[in-house]
């Protein structure tokens, strides 16, 4: 899992990251644009629209706008696996991001049809995006973005007329990186990623870690998928280590210049897990799951 596959899935290179300059200076319409195109995001509107645009922590899909208009997906190659979901890469059919890449993530455990086995990403995704939010107000560097799933159906029902339902998001364009894990996998010279990981700890007030950073690293920003958190609580599903997640990641993390010297650190940190790429779940340390990138499956069509 540690090695780069398609679209660079888990790629960590650091030389592709030896120092991160501050962001350029105010951009013009197209070049906002062109920021824009590249997250997936909607590129109509005049420059207010694109500044406010561009200033969203948490990539909403533009459900409200696909509402109006509807929207499909089909999603057929395997990608990659986490620890409990497979990954396929599609392409949006129908609605405001035609053409565009899609990413859809359903159960390994097989279909599901009630959007409540998603509530744990869903609010997993949206304490991530209050503690993004909080850092990008502090930061004087790239600014992150968090793309958030959306539970979407399958467009024609089973034998029983139930429709399958699976979370989809925009695909994150260019090459992939995993940034650092759930059990202190760590690429040092991304220090905004690590120094986001930090600064969760410290703005939760010592109760939840934002970690397993994965995404798109581009000139001025990130775009992340899929974190966890490690909370004292154990509030946010399998992939949540808790207190020995959140100790063991300052087992290993160093602070680097975007790190405040005034933030929160457990005591005397202790190293619990044995540092991987892969994501594993409380109980399953060593899980892997393996398919052979680029597998297809039916051709089938999801709506929102």
């Amino acid at each position: 899992p540690a090695g780069a596959i398609s679209l660079g899935w888990f790629s960590g290179d650091p030389k592709m990251c030896e120092c991160e300059t501050p962001p350029p200076k105010r951009k013009t319409c197209d070049e906002m644009r062109q920021s824009l195109r590249k997250m997936g995001r909607k590129t109509s509107g005049v420059k207010a629209e694109l500044e406010e645009r561009l200033d969203e922590v948490l990539n909403t899909n533009d459900k409200g706008w696909a509402r109006i208009v509807g929207a499909t997906c089909e999603c057929f190659t395997y990608l990659a696996s986490g620890a409990h979901r497979h990954v396929y890469q599609g392409f949006y059919t129908k609605g405001p991001r035609k053409g565009q890449g899609a990413v859809k993530k359903e159960f390994k455990t097989g279909s599901v049809f009630e959007n409540s086995f998603f509530n744990e990403d869903i609010k997993a995704t949206r304490a991530a995006q209050s503690m993004i939010g909080a850092f990008n107000t502090l930061q004087n560097r790239k600014k992150v973005y968090l793309n958030e799933p959306k539970v979407w159906k399958s467009v024609q029902p089973d034998s029983a007329g139930r429709h399958a339902k699976c979370l989809v998001e925009p695909l994150i364009q260019g090459e992939y990186h995993k940034f650092n894990s759930n059990t202190a996998y760590i690429v040092e010279d991304f220090h905004t990623m690590q120094a986001l990981s930090h600064f969760s700890y410290h703005h939760s007030g010592g109760q939840r870690l934002l970690c397993d950073l994965q995404g798109g690293y581009y000139d001025d920003f990130y775009v992340l998928t899929d974190p966890v958190i490690c909370s004292v609580e154990k509030a946010f599903g399998a992939t949540d280590l808790g207190l020995d997640g959140i100790e063991n990641f300052f087992g290993y993390h160093r602070c680097n210049h975007l790190c405040g010297s005034h933030w929160l650190k457990p005591r005397q940190p202790v190293r619990r897990f044995q540092p991987m790429a892969a994501q594993p779940s409380a109980g399953e340390p060593n899980m892997f799951w393996v398919l052979r990138v680029g597998q297809t499956t039916p051709r089938a069509a999801f709506t929102i």
